[in-house]
């Protein structure tokens, strides 16, 4: 078999385990590009998306490569890949043959579905972002999502405030639903569950609370910390979980910390919330948390430069905050009609006044992910061979920038645009110094990009 055709078989396997819906969003137009020495090179559109298919994907890929090709062990790199893909390479899009197509009724049901267990609509599985900060309870996640009520039941996550345990919980909820729109998936915080058992206690009628809970496929209940102290909802749930558990329904709960830490909470119900997986979810990390803001800015139609997404990220102390800062930023910069830069951004969040780097103290991949995004250039190609002028003017424009605002010397920034000599970085700059005299073309791009850059034109 050719790549080709060890890649299509491979995308079959993934459909099954991951849905039409995420494969078409992580392998659309992917490629196996190479297959030798016990390493496959598997191209991607973009950057984020192979990082995002590598933290989430990589050991499903891996064990269906090494069965296909039958090469074992197999070790993976996950590329951009900035070459078309050809008509006779496998494509994983929406438009693909899928394995398992999803009817146009069950598509109905499943947002009916939705929409009665008051499931956000935006906490599905694809805007969950993951970093070694969530990776554990992201991969327990898939393996229940992947068989309820048998891997890790109960499914404890717990964490601080705003660092997506609800997110994780609900993106649970949406793929079960997904996968069969007959199921019965009940979502309350510990408060709603506590308020309805009370409630049905003072109207003397506690049977439709229990109908409601314990003939659940799959019970979400979030902030299970409001129990503490509770008594009658503790005894309450105590009963519900072990009918539930009997019975082999997936039990999820979210909770501001871990079970043992949870203040006048029955021993009882400490022990089987232990019985099952705990996985905590720390704070995000800054890369992390600036992914974050771009996807969530790129939801509501704004591409924000790494830079200014870092500045939004650094400066909020949670994704409840971060989401809320990007709420503002995007409906202020609209209503002004002003583009989002960092010092707009330093102004709208009441930011300290932002000083413009100074030269040597800006990180070249800085400059260079904002010359790759201005451009719409690959990183592979503007650091390649090529050198018509689409190519090579941006680049040397990034030889320009490097030179003028970080602590590079001309061999430093040759090595860095990929092993060019100091002669060749040289005539890069000197024609960039020499079109900024006339050409307002060039002016303008630099222009923008310093902005972008928060850097000073001097």
């Amino acid at each position: 078999m050719d790549l080709n055709e060890i890649w299509k078989l491979v995308l079959g396997e993934l459909e099954v385990d991951l849905g039409k819906q995420n494969l078409g969003l992580y392998f659309k137009n992917s490629q196996l590009l190479s297959l030798e020495n016990s390493i496959a090179k598997i191209g991607f559109l973009n950057r984020g998306v192979a990082d995002q298919a590598n933290a989430r994907y990589y050991a499903l890929i891996q064990t269906s490569l090494q069965k296909i090709s039958h090469q074992s062990p197999l070790s993976l790199i996950f590329e951009v890949n900035d070459q078309p893909v050809t008509s006779n390479q496998p494509l994983a899009t929406e438009e693909a043959g899928p394995l398992f197509e999803t009817p146009k009724e069950d598509q109905e049901a499943i947002k009916e579905a939705v929409k009665a267990t008051g499931l956000h609509p935006d906490f599905i599985l694809e805007e969950f972002c993951v970093s070694t900060s969530n990776q554990l309870a992201f991969a327990a996640a898939q393996a229940v999502i992947k068989d309820p009520g048998k891997n890790y039941n109960p499914f404890f996550i717990w964490g601080g405030v705003g660092v997506g345990k609800t997110h994780l919980m609900q993106a649970i909820g949406h793929e079960i639903l997904r996968r069969n729109p007959r199921a019965r998936v009940v979502y309350a915080s510990g408060e709603q569950f506590t308020n309805e058992i009370i409630r049905g206690i003072r109207k003397q009628n506690t049977q439709d609370f229990k109908d409601k809970y314990r003939s659940a496929d799959a019970l979400l209940i979030d902030d299970i910390q409001f129990f503490s102290g509770k008594d009658t909802a503790q005894e309450e749930f105590f009963h519900t979980f072990n009918t539930l558990h009997q019975r082999q329904g997936q039990i999820i709960m979210t909770s501001d910390r871990k079970p043992a830490d949870i203040k006048d909470l029955a021993d009882r119900l400490k022990s089987r919330f232990e019985g099952g997986l705990v996985a905590d979810i720390s704070t995000p990390d800054s890369e992390l948390k600036t992914a974050i803001c771009q996807l969530k800015a790129k939801k509501r139609g704004i591409e924000l430069s790494t830079t200014v997404a870092s500045l939004i990220a650094n400066n909020t102390d949670n994704i409840r905050t971060l989401d809320g800062a990007i709420q503002i930023i995007i409906s202020k910069a609209a209503s002004e009609h002003q583009e989002i830069t960092p010092d707009f951004v330093a102004e709208t969040l009441k930011l300290p006044i932002i000083s413009p780097p100074v030269g040597g103290h800006l990180e070249p991949r800085t400059i260079l992910d904002e010359i790759c995004a201005h451009y719409e250039i690959p990183m592979k190609v503007i650091k390649g061979v090529k050198r018509d002028k689409p190519i090579a003017i941006p680049r040397q424009i990034l030889m320009y920038l490097l030179k003028k605002h970080t602590h590079y010397t001309l061999d430093e920034i040759g090595s860095f645009i990929g092993g060019r000599d100091h002669t060749t970085v040289l005539h890069g700059i000197k024609k960039i110094e020499s079109l900024l005299q006339n050409n307002s073309k060039i002016q303008s791009d630099i222009s923008q990009l310093q902005q972008r850059l928060n850097i000073s034109p001097s």
